[in-house]
């Protein structure tokens, strides 16, 4: 009964008996499927009693009062959606935004200024040993400081001896 083909006949014979060749089709495919024949008969004598009942009294303002109805739902839940918010309250979405990118600012502009000391902190404990350096004693010895460090050319004469 999962036919895509069977659903489409149901739904047509649902609203109109069925054409000749669709009723063609639908015999051969039951003869395919004898297990969904019972269903089919089951499925047309219901549409056939139905198509015989009356069609149902209906009011003459029928359609006037349903758009009545219609119209009075609109504007009621319209009128409850507008009085039950009020307006202030679009504008909390958008504050909670501003106040947040303001909040990020200042905490950048004091992380800022907290590296920016600690950086002058750090240069001002080095004056210390600047200072130490700065003593004439140390300076007046450089020279001879400055020669420890440093290891005599290579002689190539005694090289070409050697080998």
């Amino acid at each position: 009964m999962n036919d895509p083909k069977q659903d489409k006949w149901r739904e047509a014979s649902w609203r109109r008996p069925l054409t000749p060749a669709e009723a063609a089709e639908l015999h051969s495919s039951l003869s395919a499927h004898p297990a969904d024949a019972a269903d089919w008969e089951a499925e047309i004598e219901l549409s056939q009693a139905l198509r015989q009942l009356p069609e149902a009294p209906v009011s003459s303002n029928f359609t006037a009062r349903v758009l009545a109805e219609a119209t009075h739902l609109q504007s009621a839940s319209g009128r409850r959606t507008r009085s039950a918010r009020p307006w202030w309250l679009s504008l909390v979405p958008r504050m909670a935004v501003a106040t947040l990118l303001v909040a990020t600012g200042f905490a950048a502009y004091h992380q800022h200024q907290v590296a920016r000391r600690e950086r002058i902190a750090r240069d001002l404990a080095t004056l210390p040993d600047v200072a130490a350096i700065s003593d004439p004693k140390v300076i007046q010895d450089f020279e001879a400081i400055r020669r420890l460090g440093q290891t005599p050319p290579a002689d190539e004469e005694l090289i070409a001896l050697l080998k």
